[in-house]
């Protein structure tokens, strides 16, 4: 597939197209999307979330694509383009290395979101009460479970050995996602690096790429996209030289940059 003068836009979800504590994108969000879209531009969405926390509300807006896990999972137009999990015996690895050090761990995968049974505290039932009551498929891991993951989430507000933790991780790398939160990816794996391999699929150039976002793990696609787009108040409006800071993203902010670079009327 060539594309030549069209663009491919890759847009965060929380914080960018979502408002953060909403249940839907806003309609004049989507609605601007979609005349992006009509005009031949490709829309995609590129989170951090794996793919069994993308809701299938998400999915039904109907993006040309979906990068989920931070760059571990790539799927355009009902495609799985890639797919990075881990095998049975590295999973025991992490979980065998987080038990030992007290670090509490959230693993994510295209099929569920899974916790250690090791730490059963309340804040960990409260996320699997949370995700069961939007339809997520949830497990707790026990002694024996051979889970497949594609990323975790650290908790840094849950203690821990965290120093000796990160040690142990060799493979993997570690990206500060907000104050509370890591995000451990396997080496080469980010929004930035799954951005530059879609295009490629796509024939198309960096150039014509447009990141959009609002928070520090988007900054590895801001950095290979030849526009980058900043959701205005957010951290990434205050860490990174974006292109341009748009409006925040319940005020409108996907609408106001599409028409800034005339991708929309």
């Amino acid at each position: 597939m060539t594309q030549t003068q069209h663009k491919a836009i890759f847009f965060d979800i929380d914080g960018t197209l979502l408002p953060r504590g909403a249940f839907g994108i806003p309609d004049e969000t989507i609605d601007a999307v979609h005349a992006a879209q009509a005009r031949g531009h490709l829309c995609f969405i590129c989170t951090g979330r794996c793919w069994s926390l993308v809701d299938p509300y998400l999915r039904e807006y109907g993006f040309d694509g979906i990068i989920s896990g931070a760059g571990t999972l790539a799927v355009f137009h009902d495609e799985r383009i890639w797919d990075y999990p881990t095998d049975p015996a590295e999973t025991r690895r992490v979980i065998e290395a987080s038990r030992a050090c007290g670090v509490r761990i959230t693993y994510e995968s295209y099929d569920a979101v899974a916790y250690d049974d090791t730490f059963c505290v309340d804040e960990n039932r409260a996320a699997f009460a949370h995700h069961l009551s939007r339809g997520r498929n949830v497990l707790m891991l026990g002694p024996d479970d051979n889970f497949r993951f594609n990323k975790v989430n650290i908790d840094k507000t849950m203690g821990g050995d965290f120093s000796s933790f990160y040690a142990q991780l060799d493979g993997y790398h570690i990206v500060p996602y907000t104050e509370r939160w890591d995000e451990v990816l396997p080496q080469g794996c980010d929004k930035g690096s799954a951005i530059l391999r879609m295009l490629d699929y796509l024939g198309m150039t960096p150039d014509q790429a447009i990141a959009v976002g609002d928070s520090r793990n988007d900054i590895p696609m801001f950095a290979v996209c030849g526009t980058s787009v900043a959701m205005g108040g957010s951290l990434a409006a205050e860490i990174y030289p974006a292109t341009f800071v748009t409006l925040p993203c319940a005020d409108g902010g996907i609408p106001h940059m599409l028409r800034h670079f005339g991708l929309i009327d």
